[in-house]
Order: C-alpha cells, then sequence, then structure tokens
C-alpha cells in the first residue's frame, strides 16, 4: 500500500434509507473516488424492507414480486454480483469505497479474503467463532453470517458485505421466488441449517453500534486501517441527485429482463464453481446461430464490463464458433470470473441450444 493508502479512512454512518437512496450513494460514491474528490470511505449502511438482486439478475426470476408489491417491501438492484439479498432495519450493511492501492495486492479473489478476514476477526470479537469461506461468505459453525461481493470502477474499488443480526426466515422465503408449497417447517429448518444471525447465536441481538464498533476493529487488526469518524463527502451529495434519477428509472431495476422479437427463447442454468450461471438467447435452429444472448445468474465477474462484451461478442454466431470467441474474450480481458470460466459460458449456451 502506498502512503496515500496509510490515511485514516473516513467512516460514514448513512443510518436508515430506502433502498434506493443506498444504491445511489454507491453510484455517487464510485464516481467520487473516480474523480479523486474523496478520501477511502468505510460506510455503514441500514435499508429500510427492500429486496436487492444481484447485478446480474432479473426481479422476475428472484423474487415473488407480488408479495413485494402486497407488503410494500422494495425492490432494487445492486451495483455488486451476486445473489438476491433480503434487507430490513436489523440487519447492518458495511461497505469499503477506495483506490485499489489502499489494499493489500492481488486478484479480486485475494482481495476479497483480506477483507473477509478482517471483517471475521471483527465479528469474532463479539464471542463467535466467525471464519472466511470462499468464495465470499463469512460463517459461524458453518452457518453464513454474512455475504460479500465487489466490484472494480477503473482503479476503484466498491466492496460491500452484511452482518445478519437478526433474521426471520419464513418472511425471507416469501419474498423469495420459493414455490407456496414449499413454505413449511422442512424449508424452515433448512435454510436454518445454513444461514444464522448474531441473536440465533447469542441470545439477544447486540446493539447495531457494537457490532460496527468490533467490525471496524477487525480492519485495524488485520489490514492496520486507520479510521476518523465523519459526515459524507459534499461531493457524493451533489452527485446524489442524479444518482437517484439513474437508480430509480425503470430500466436500471428492468435492464436484465429482454424483450422477445418472436424466435424462440431458450434458457438453461448451470452450477460452476464460480456460481450459478443462466443464459437465455434467441435461438435460429435453421442456421444453427445464436442471435442473441443474455447471461444473468448468481456470481461475480471482472471487469464490470466483461459480461457486456461478451453478449455482444456473441449476436448472431454460429454455434460452432461460441467456445474460440469466449476463450479469446477472456485472454484479451484478463476477465476474472471467480472460479467461472470461458468454458462455462460456453457450455450453459450450448445447454439453451439445445432445449426443445
Amino acid at each position: 500500500m502506498n502512503a496515500a493508502a496509510q490515511a485514516p479512512w473516513l467512516v460514514v454512518d448513512t443510518g436508515l434509507r430506502p433502498a434506493d437512496e443506498n444504491m445511489a450513494l454507491d453510484k455517487a460514491l464510485l464516481q467520487a473516488m473516480g474523480d479523486q474528490a474523496i478520501p477511502n470511505i468505510f460506510r455503514f449502511l441500514r435499508f429500510e424492507e427492500s429486496a436487492l438482486v444481484g447485478y446480474h439478475q432479473s426481479p422476475d426470476q428472484e423474487l415473488n414480486l407480488d408479495f413485494c408489491r402486497e407488503e410494500g417491501i422494495a425492490v432494487q438492484r445492486r451495483l455488486t454480483g451476486g445473489g438476491a439479498l433480503i434487507f430490513d432495519p436489523t440487519q447492518i450493511g458495511w461497505e469499503l469505497v477506495c483506490h485499489r492501492d489502499a489494499l493489500p495486492k492481488g486478484d479480486m479473489a485475494a482481495v476479497s479474503r483480506q477483507i473477509c478476514l478482517a471483517a471475521a476477526a471483527g465479528l469474532s470479537k463479539l464471542g463467535v467463532n466467525a471464519r472466511f469461506r470462499p468464495r465470499n461468505d463469512i460463517e459461524v459453525e458453518g452457518k453464513k453470517i454474512s455475504g460479500t461481493g465487489g466490484i472494480m470502477d477503473g482503479d476503484v474499488l466498491l466492496f460491500q458485505g452484511t452482518v445478519l443480526v437478526d433474521l426471520d426466515i419464513p418472511r425471507m422465503l416469501r419474498v423469495l421466488r420459493v414455490p407456496v408449497e414449499k413454505l413449511d417447517a422442512h424449508a424452515i429448518a433448512s435454510v436454518a441449517d445454513r444461514v444464522t444471525s448474531l441473536r440465533a447465536l447469542l441470545g439477544e441481538a447486540p446493539e447495531l453500534s457494537m457490532v460496527q464498533e468490533v467490525l471496524l476493529e477487525g480492519f485495524r487488526l488485520h489490514l492496520g486501517l486507520s479510521f476518523e469518524t465523519g459526515e459524507m463527502p459534499e461531493p457524493v451529495m451533489a452527485l446524489l441527485p442524479g444518482m437517484l434519477i439513474e437508480i430509480r428509472d425503470p430500466e436500471w431495476l428492468g435492464v436484465n429482463n429482454r424483450a422477445r422479437d418472436g424466435m424462440p427463447l431458450r434458457k438453461a442454468s448451470l452450477r460452476a464453481p464460480g456460481g450459478t450461471l443462466q443464459a437465455e438467447i434467441l435461438w435460429d435452429s435453421f442456421g444453427n446461430r445464436v442471435r442473441q444472448v443474455h447471461f444473468s445468474g448468481d456470481y461475480f465477474i471482472q471487469p464490470r464490463r466483461a459480461i457486456v462484451d461478451m453478449e455482444a461478442a456473441l449476436r448472431n454466431v454460429h454455434l460452432n464458433d461460441v467456445d474460440s470467441i469466449l476463450t479469446e474474450l477472456f485472454v484479451q480481458q484478463r476477465i476474472d470470473g471467480f472460479g467461472l470460466q470461458a468454458e462455462h459460458f460456453a457450455s450453459v449456451l450450448r445447454m439453451a441450444a439445445e432445449q426443445p
């Protein structure tokens, strides 16, 4: 880390906000950091009840939108990848927005590991045995208590995490797109075997201020960061109104929905080491060609524009050319799929093409 990286990070607690404001603040922070207008930021954030899909996901596929509308649960799309998250005011979000050289060297997988180790070290000070679990989770006794994810925008890193202070599993299952017939005691017990909360572990929920304090201590101890508390810098707040307009535009939320143009739409899903990958293709069976492809799912990938470039490169191509196109693109752009490789994208596309 360079000398600038040793300067204190600004800790900002933006409190309880609607989902669209939190997402707009993320966009504003990224731009202000890219403009060299603000110091490195460690932000604490909380959400009014919300369902957040990952950057590469579609709300229609992941969420029970009728239930969300009935219950007044806001639906938004994150800037980061990964799966759908259910937030309520009992949970804490934390994020780092910084220049890449403010953290240890390495690829995104290595950076994720160091950040998760720091957060786990902090949570352990509450009396739980928190540990990093690859790819990007923090667990206690084998159960997930925090999920994380990040993106790079130029040389700016946005890395986010959550802490499940409390958890309403039945409501979470209602929000996620789980068939009603599966919302029984067995389904709830199955989730409880994989996910936990600080309340479940400690017998009561700790004060949110205490959780924030131990998280910062973990980053001090593990990464040697220093902090000073303050307000959100003015350059960020000046950008916020414009970013809110972008986030509230229906196109932002519906970006992963694709219009149909009369050709057969075929779908497939693949579980791979780097996550769950889905492909929708407009298929020309006569010419054995992919007219258009859309990748989505629960995964992380860098650079941020990799998916857009893959989709563009695969328009109107013969199925036999898919592997070579994707392999070349992975090499040219140095794509890091956190375990996802070019062959996984090619495989799920072929699976979609083979659908009846």
